[in-house]
């Protein structure tokens, strides 16, 4: 612990000294700030509203405002509901997710140390990256896109399309043309989100009537993912991919920042990096509710303890001064930090006083799928109440790559599990004030185009855990066939 202790430490006092100049420097004066506590009871921890002020002029490249200097970059988050964030890139940061991606790289070399057996052609499917007319010589995109463009040029030159091209497609251009090159090619390593990983191994073996990945990649060595958890995806690919067994390195990021990776094959958690660009801080046991939330006292990495739910803060060079995170993570490893992602502080549906987090949905699905022998990838939940629903029903759409044999079992465990972990659902249940849930099958087509009704559609688009709207939730009820 000691060696966390000296790499957090000197990053925030790095950081600390390195914008004193600037304004948010000035108006905390960072100049005086001389230690962990001096910091926590000057800076408050606050979300993106702090940074509401500075957005317009940091776009247009104001510099020294949250951090030295002026960006050129800015990531866009790609938040299912509100308005996305905008996060600048600064060159310090850049330089850092460069660093990220070589501790991840050197990792995984070091357990396949046989690299030429990656010595192939590459596929990406990074973010979509463009200028906007109103801000001259600036970028804006997702984070992945960003990414993409930083790789040195001895990988970038194994890309199936090169990312100065990619990134200036659509998300269904570049699709269409992965698919269209991909089937034809030697391919070694797949990068991409979990989800958009599924769904595009699934469009190419209906294109080409192939039952398994085997039959297009059989050298496919490796599959990178980030920007959703890995497990609730992994034995639905490989159940995809039968003949081959790729390599899976998953990274743990965001548009704020990139924290933790894995490239462990037999491990669910992932790595923490206390030693490059983030100063961490954890909520024990975050509340729901937001604005409780942002009051609620962190501890630094050094003070946390396995098991208990911790909301992140982090510190960065992106200007970010105990900026709150909406990630919900379990420490695993405390001597060489490995935490997994547990959840979202606000993926909580609660329209009916069920209070039901998306880590209950996500812990109920995994144990009685366990009892049943199935496996699941893809879930979201919605509750309705209409002149269909006499009562509030939670409806719950699921897609399988091993279904259930008996589904009104399998339905019928679904609720007594969740009774017996969530005593506001259980009051509500045995109160009869809410009806027994439903589940729908979710298949690849109804997904695909209940998102594109409702969602703007882009590489890093995530499936919303929970559907707070009552009408979109019935437009996907009524895609997908009821199993239960």
């Amino acid at each position: 612990m000691d060696k966390v202790i000296d790499a957090q430490t000197r990053i925030l006092q790095k950081y600390l000294a390195y914008a004193t100049d600037t304004e948010i420097g000035k108006s905390f004066d960072f100049k005086s700030i001389k230690s962990y506590n001096e910091y926590i009871q000057t800076v408050p921890v606050s979300n993106f509203s702090r940074y509401a002020k500075y957005r317009e002029m940091l776009k247009r490249g104001v510099p020294d405002l949250v951090w030295p200097g002026s960006a050129t970059e800015f990531a866009i988050s790609a938040g299912t509901t509100g308005e996305p964030k905008v996060i600048p890139i600064f060159k310090e940061r850049r330089q850092s997710d460069k660093l990220f991606l070589r501790k991840v790289a050197l990792s995984y070399i070091k357990k396949n140390p046989n690299i030429f057996k990656l010595w192939g052609k590459q596929l990406s499917l990074p973010g979509m990256l463009e200028e906007w007319p109103d801000y001259p010589g600036k970028i804006f995109g997702e984070i992945s896109g960003l990414l993409a463009t930083y790789a040195p040029p001895i990988l970038a030159r194994q890309q199936l399309i090169p990312a100065s091209e990619a990134v200036k497609m659509s998300f269904q251009e570049k699709v269409d043309k992965s698919i269209e090159l991909g089937i034809k090619a030697d391919v070694r390593v797949f990068t991409s989100l979990p989800s958009v990983a599924l769904r595009f191994i699934q469009q190419m073996l209906e294109k080409t009537g192939k039952k398994s990945l085997a039959e297009i990649w059989p050298n496919l060595q490796a599959i990178i993912t980030g920007g959703e958890p890995l497990p609730s995806y992994k034995a639905h690919i490989l159940k995809l991919s039968e003949g081959i067994k790729p390599n899976f390195i998953e990274n743990y990021g965001s548009s704020e920042g990139y924290f933790a990776f894995n490239t462990d094959q037999d491990r669910t958690d992932m790595k923490l990096i206390v030693n490059n660009n983030v100063f961490y801080e954890w909520i024990p046991n975050p509340s729901e509710n937001r604005d409780e939330l942002l009051e609620q006292k962190p501890v630094p990495t050094w003070e946390v303890q396995k098991d208990t739910p911790y909301a992140m803060v982090v510190t960065s060079n992106s200007g970010l001064w105990r900026y709150l995170l909406n990630d919900i993570v379990i420490f695993t490893d405390l001597e060489t930090p490995r935490i997994r992602v547990a959840g979202r502080a606000s993926e909580v549906l609660d329209d009916y006083g069920e209070t039901i987090e998306a880590l209950h949905i996500k812990q109920t699905l995994e144990e009685v799928s366990n009892k049943h022998n199935a496996i699941f990838s893809t879930w979201s939940i919605g509750a309705v109440l209409n002149d269909d629903f006499s009562l509030p029903t939670h409806l719950w759409f699921v897609e399988w790559a091993q279904k259930p044999v008996d589904m009104k079992a399998f339905l019928n465990d679904i609720d007594q599990y969740l009774i017996s972990i969530n005593r506001s659902y259980e009051i509500r249940r045995r109160g009869e004030a809410i009806a027994m849930p439903q589940i729908y099958d979710l298949t690849k087509d109804a997904l695909e185009s209940w998102r594109k009704e409702h969602f703007k559609v882009k590489a890093q688009t995530k499936v919303p855990r929970m559907i707070r709207d009552t009408d979109i939730c019935l437009s996907l009820a009524k895609r997908c066939e009821r199993s239960a």
